[in-house]
């Protein structure tokens, strides 16, 4: 089991209830969590014998209402995602100068369904914040101590646009694996084939979603040597890959689509 599907397992925990009706239009925490982890991977800095350095800050900025929507869950939700990131950053085989800590802010000027996420090394003696801070270098797993950095600023991870290309990881899969898209709430699994893959609301879709928020022909997900793509069809509502709004961009597993009020997350089996 990955450490998105394990978050997710304790999210499920966590809320008690599916997430399609608790969700629903509003800011998904696994479209979070993804973020998160490809921020680590965005930031990371290669350090002299090899080592990697992953920042240990993360601020997840929610706009009013998704923040207020959060606020029930917020210190566990925040503990959750931190230790996801630690999971992450271990498997990764990346070093952090301290604890992975994830704090929620909020911005009043953020609309509903965006979230922006940023991140920096931040050094343990001083108390995390968005200013630029000097990094101590205490030991990293034994290591000697490392010349200061500066912190690693954060992408943005929003449909607005702002956030550059991101982080694909190891695109494609290995023999046997399997290409899957999981519509979040019902658990509904559907195996992408070779070629066209096209959900919509409409009869023609291959992939059907009973979302008037969906256009009838919303979004297509090609399946091509082992890369699934996905490509928004000119829909009304647009297509949001973890939490940015895209026209088209290769999926990894553990993607989070969302059109309309729908989420779907998409998965290699096998892998």
């Amino acid at each position: 089991m990955g450490v998105l599907q394990r978050f997710e397992r304790r999210l499920e925990g966590m809320v008690g209830l599916a997430f399609a009706r608790i969700f629903k239009g509003k800011v998904h925490p696994a479209e979070i969590a993804k973020a998160l982890q490809r921020e680590a991977d965005e930031q990371r800095s290669v350090l002299g014998e090899g080592r990697v350095l992953a920042p240990n800050v993360y601020i997840v900025t929610l706009g009013r209402t998704d923040f207020e929507h959060l606020g029930q869950w917020s210190d566990q939700l925040a503990d959750e995602l931190a230790d996801m990131v630690a999971e992450h950053i271990d498997d990764e085989g990346y070093q952090v100068f301290d604890k992975v800590t994830v704090r929620l802010e909020r911005d009043p000027d953020l609309p509903t369904g965006v979230f922006e996420v940023s991140s920096q090394v931040a050094d343990p003696a001083r108390p995390a914040s968005r200013e630029d801070v000097a990094v101590a270098a205490p030991p990293v797993n034994g290591h000697p101590p490392l010349p200061p950095l500066p912190p690693l600023r954060g992408r943005v991870a929003t449909d607005t646009g702002k956030q550059g290309p991101s982080f694909t990881g190891r695109a494609g899969s290995r023999p046997g694996v399997t290409h899957v898209l999981v519509v979040d709430g019902p658990g509904t699994r559907h195996e992408l084939t070779t070629g066209r893959n096209v959900i919509g609301r409409g009869t023609e879709a291959d992939i059907r979603l009973p979302d008037t928020g969906v256009s009838r022909k919303h979004v297509d997900v090609v399946l091509d040597g082992g890369t699934a793509t996905v490509e928004d069809l000119g829909s009304t509502n647009g297509t949001l890959v973890n939490g940015r709004r895209v026209s088209r961009q290769a999926l990894v597993d553990g993607d989070v689509i969302r059109i309309g009020h729908s989420v779907l997350v998409y998965r290699q089996d096998g892998q």
